[in-house]
């Protein structure tokens, strides 16, 4: 999987130390807003904070740690232009060193990027190999059982993924009983599910009393706040069903699979919003590419273009560019860190969604000058729903 964010941050370390460092302590830092004043990342300026890779015959007395490592603005710049993420101007604020990635080139290379890593992810999942499985004493009816059967096909989908990154295991138990030990093997400890009400373990709903409780309340969520219409055919009940079992995984594994969880089980409260409003993103984007391709069909638009014939200066909005930098490029690093934490993934989708939804009330997308900017929605649609999908099925 190809993560531009990381091979960039390796890039830069490497041109500015001479080493490729480590990817978790690097001093580089990208950042996730404010992107039009601050730039896309960053690093300091001073020479302390790099004493670790300065030498013995590097002049200390430097006022600044490019001054001392012999390199300026001009020398980043043209360093960079070899690299798939290039910079396209540096600004010295205070004791950091910031830049500014050239969008015009990296959207494109951003977008090619999606969209091969979710096609090389389908070929990882539909090829994995389950090495998580559930502590036999905890498969049963129960809400905390649910959760636990939950965080087990997260890990597997997961660990398929990044299994060139994790070390090598052969088994992995999940199991909600801190005395249980299962075994050779690794075990993750899954916490219980709470009553919010009680604060106790919840025992009266069973999980699938659960589900059926958010398929309701989604139902409500999406006839009196979205305008969806109830259906009475398959169809309709099909994505109720899975609408509910989908927030439910959400709501059961945001919280760190040690932690207890706490559920607000009276619908009146809304709980499941969080979830209801990352999914109900992913159906705004389904819409924008169902009415695409029916205006294609009927002559309205011409077929897309390849990526490579389409120009991205119409796509000069902030939240354009932090949709493909941060959330379409960035996906790849988020999955890559999440090892046994689906609750990262979770909150990255959170991010994701807020994002997307602030993009969406301001911009008209299928207009006549930007219909062919759909190719950013499609983009973000895989990233949205796949990553959902790693969780939910």
């Amino acid at each position: 999987m190809n993560d531009l964010l990381t091979e960039f941050t390796r890039n830069l370390n490497n041109f500015l130390t001479g080493r490729d460092g480590d990817d978790k302590g690097t001093l580089i830092k990208a950042h996730s807003s404010n992107l039009q004043a601050l730039g896309d990342f960053s690093f300091p300026n001073t020479i302390t904070a790099w004493h670790e890779y300065m030498n013995e015959e590097a002049d200390l007395n430097n006022s600044n740690f490019l001054t001392c490592v012999k390199k300026d603005a001009a020398d980043i710049i043209n360093a960079s232009s070899k690299w798939k993420l290039s910079v396209r101007n540096v600004k010295f604020i205070n004791d950091r060193v910031h830049l500014f990635i050239d969008r015009r080139t990296a959207i494109r290379v951003c977008l090619e990027c999606c969209t091969a890593n979710n096609h090389w992810i389908i070929q990882k999942l539909n090829n994995k190999q389950n090495v998580a499985c559930i502590d036999p004493s905890c498969d049963g009816a129960s809400i905390t059982s649910l959760r636990v059967k939950s965080l087990v096909h997260a890990i597997n989908s997961l660990v398929a993924i990044n299994s060139g990154n994790l070390p090598e295991t052969s088994r992995i138990v999940v199991t909600s009983k801190s005395s249980n030990m299962c075994g050779a093997g690794q075990t993750v400890l899954c916490g219980p599910v709470l009553n919010a009400n009680t604060n106790v373990k919840e025992s009266i709903l069973s999980g699938e009393d659960f589900i059926k409780l958010r398929q309701n309340e989604l139902m409500l969520i999406a006839h009196h706040k979205y305008g969806l219409r109830a259906g009475t055919g398959d169809n309709w009940r099909d994505y109720i069903a899975h609408l509910g079992h989908s927030a439910v995984t959400f709501e059961l594994l945001q919280i760190q699979p040690s932690s207890a969880v706490k559920i607000n089980f009276d619908v009146s409260t809304g709980c499941s919003k969080g979830a209801a409003f990352i999914l109900y993103n992913c159906a705004r984007l389904e819409t924008i590419i169902r009415t695409f391709n029916e205006r294609v069909v009927d002559g309205t638009y011409p077929p897309l273009p390849q990526i490579a014939n389409i120009d991205f200066s119409l796509l000069t909005q902030e939240e354009e560019w932090a949709l493909v930098l941060r959330y379409a490029a960035g996906a790849a690093g988020a999955l890559a860190g999440c090892g046994a934490r689906p609750h990262t993934l979770c909150a990255f989708l959170s991010a994701m969604a807020r994002l997307l939804s602030q993009y969406y009330r301001k911009t008209r997308i299928l207009t006549a000058s930007r219909y062919f900017c759909y190719t950013l929605p499609l983009s973000i649609n895989e990233t949205l729903t796949s990553k959902t999908h790693y969780l939910t099925k």
